[in-house]
C-alpha cells in the first residue's frame, strides 16, 4: 500500500484556515466581542442576591456615599455607573456582538469515512477504506451580508442602551426633584406650624382679655392638627422618593440620603426649531428604527443572494490494499478533488424571504414616521411646560408669595387690634401656605420638564445665563433682592 495520507492534514489545514470570511475584530463593534472564554457565572454573590431576594440585607462594604450637598447630577453619575438596567443593556450588546463571528464563519467541514463493507475491486487492488473531506463555500458577499445583518442588530442594541441611559437619567432627575419638593414642603409646613402656633397664642391672649371668643382658639387648634396630618403624608412621600432614588443608584432602599440643599431658579433660553432638529438627529428611539430599517435592507440583500448556489469542495482519498486479485495490482491509493453546488430551485421559499424583508422595511419606515411625530410632540410639550413653569416660578417668587406674606402680616396686626376677625386671618394664611408650596412645586416641575425635554432631544442641553431682574418683565420694582430662601414663611413680629 502506498501511503499518501499526508494530503489529508494538508487539505484539512487549508479548510480550517479559511473557516472565517473576514476579520470581525476590526469591525466597529470589536470592543464588544469577547476575545477569551469567560466563566459561566462571573459574579456568584450577585447571582445569590437575586436568587434569594436579600434586598433588605445590610449595605454591602464600599457602598458609595453621597456628599451633603449632592444634587441631581451627582445621583445621575452614580446611576450611570451602578444602575442594573444599564448593565443589562450593555450585556445584551456584548451578547449580540458575539454573533458576528458566528455569522461570518464558514460551516464546519464534513469528514466522512467508510471502513467496512463490500469495497470496490480495482486494477490497483481492493479498496480497504474510503474517506472524504468536504467544505461548503458560500459567496463571500453572503457571509459579509450575514455579518452586516448581525452588526445592525448590535447597532440597534446600542441605540437601546442609549434609550435606557436617557430613561435612567431622566428618572433620576425627576425623582430627585420630587425628593427635593417633598423636603421643602415639609420645611414650609413646619414653618407654618410655628406661625399658626403664634396665631393661637394671640387668640388665647385675646380670649383671656375678653376681646375674642373661644372659637378662635379652637379654630387655630384645628389648623394645627390639620398641619400635623399633612406632615404625616409628606413624610410618607419623602420615604417613597428616597427609596426610588436608592433603587435607581442600586443601593438598599432604606439607605440614608442627604437632605437636598435649597435650589434657585436656573433660567434657560432655547429655540423650539433647533430642539426639533436636534431631536430628529440625536434621539436614540429614532436612531434605533433607522438601524432596524438598514437591517431589513441587509436581509433583503441576503434573500436575493440566496438565489445563487454555494460551492462545495471535496477531497476524497481511498486506501487500496497492496495485495489485489489482479497480477498488475500495485496498491496505489486513490485520491481526487470534487466540486458541487446546491440548486436553489424552490423559488417560493426564496420569494417569501424577499417579501418578508421588504415588508419589514416598509413596516419600520411607517414606524419611523410615527416615532418622529411622537418625539416632536414630546419636545413641543416639554418645551411649552418649561416656558410656562419658568414664568410661574418667577411670578410666585417675586410677586405672589411676597404679597401674600405682607397680607398675612397685615391681617395679624389687624386681628390684634380687633379690626379683622380670626377667620380672615386664617383664610389669608391658608393662601400663603398654598402659594409657598406652589412655588416649590413649580420650581421642581420646571426642572422635571427640563429633564423630560433633554430626554426627548436625546442628550443634555446647555443652559444660558439667567437674565437680570431688570430684564425680567415679571419682576416687581423694589423686590430685586428677594431670594428663594425668602419664599419660606417668616413669623411676623
Amino acid at each position: 500500500m502506498t501511503s499518501r495520507l499526508s494530503f489529508i492534514p494538508l487539505v484539512l489545514g487549508m479548510l480550517v484556515f479559511t473557516g472565517c470570511a473576514g476579520d470581525y475584530r476590526a469591525g466597529p463593534f470589536a470592543e464588544w466581542i469577547d476575545r477569551e472564554a469567560i466563566d459561566v457565572d462571573p459574579s456568584p454573590e450577585l447571582t445569590h442576591r437575586y436568587r434569594t431576594g436579600d434586598a433588605g440585607q445590610p449595605a454591602e462594604p464600599g457602598l458609595p456615599t453621597l456628599p451633603d450637598d449632592a444634587g441631581p447630577e451627582e445621583y445621575v453619575v452614580l446611576a450611570l455607573k451602578r444602575n442594573p438596567g444599564i448593565k443589562s443593556a450593555e450585556q445584551k450588546i456584548r451578547r449580540l456582538a458575539n454573533r458576528i463571528p458566528q455569522a461570518t464563519s464558514l460551516d464546519d467541514p464534513m469528514f466522512q469515512v467508510a471502513p467496512f463493507g463490500e469495497m470496490a475491486e480495482t486494477a490497483a487492488g481492493q479498496v480497504g477504506a474510503m474517506t472524504a473531506l468536504s467544505q461548503r463555500f458560500p459567496l463571500t458577499s453572503k457571509l459579509q451580508t450575514r455579518g452586516r445583518i448581525v452588526a445592525q442588530d448590535v447597532a440597534e442594541a446600542v441605540a437601546v442602551l442609549e434609550r435606557v441611559k436617557l430613561r435612567v437619567i431622566a428618572d433620576t432627575r425627576l425623582t430627585w426633584w420630587r425628593y427635593y419638593y417633598t423636603t421643602r414642603a415639609i420645611q414650609v409646613t413646619q414653618g407654618n406650624h410655628v406661625l399658626v402656633s403664634q396665631f393661637q397664642d394671640v387668640a388665647e391672649a385675646k380670649y383671656r382679655a375678653g376681646t375674642a371668643s373661644q372659637q378662635d382658639v379652637l379654630r387655630a387648634s384645628v389648623e394645627l392638627s390639620n398641619l400635623d396630618n399633612e406632615l404625616i403624608a409628606l413624610r410618607q412621600r419623602l420615604i417613597s422618593a428616597g427609596a426610588m432614588l436608592n433603587r435607581l443608584i442600586d443601593r438598599p432602599v432604606d439607605a440614608p440620603l442627604p437632605e437636598p440643599t435649597i435650589r434657585t431658579l436656573d433660567q434657560i433660553e432655547l429655540e423650539l426649531e433647533a430642539l426639533l432638529t436636534e431631536a430628529a438627529r440625536s434621539n436614540p428611539a429614532i436612531r434605533q428604527i433607522h438601524e432596524r430599517i438598514e437591517g431589513y435592507k441587509q436581509r433583503l440583500d441576503l434573500a436575493r443572494l440566496n438565489r445563487w448556489p454555494d460551492l462545495t469542495v471535496s477531497f476524497n482519498y481511498n486506501l487500496v490494499d497492496s495485495e489485489g486479485l489482479s497480477r498488475i495490482a500495485n496498491g496505489d491509493d486513490q485520491w481526487w478533488f470534487g466540486f458541487g453546488i446546491n440548486l436553489p430551485i424552490w423559488t417560493e421559499r426564496l420569494d417569501a424571504a424577499e417579501r418578508e424583508a421588504l415588508r419589514g422595511r416598509l413596516e419600520n419606515i411607517a414606524a419611523l414616521g410615527d416615532e418622529r411625530n411622537r418625539v416632536d410632540f414630546r419636545v413641543q410639550d416639554a418645551f411649552a411646560k418649561v416656558q410656562s413653569q419658568q414664568q410661574q416660578v418667577v411670578l410666585f417668587r417675586d410677586v405672589i408669595v411676597p404679597q401674600a406674606q405682607q397680607t398675612v402680616n397685615a391681617s395679624l396686626s389687624s386681628y390684634r387690634s380687633g379690626k379683622v376677625d380670626f377667620l380672615t386671618l386664617i383664610d389669608n394664611w391658608r393662601k400663603l401656605l398654598v402659594f409657598q408650596l406652589m412655588y416649590h412645586q413649580n420650581l421642581a416641575q420646571f426642572e422635571q420638564s427640563f429633564a423630560e425635554l433633554q430626554r426627548a432631544v436625546g442628550h443634555d442641553l446647555n443652559r444660558t445665563t439667567p437674565p437680570s431682574d431688570a430684564m425680567n418683565p415679571l419682576a416687581v420694582p423694589g423686590n430685586s433682592s428677594i431670594r428663594d430662601e425668602d419664599v419660606d414663611p417668616k413669623v411676623p413680629q
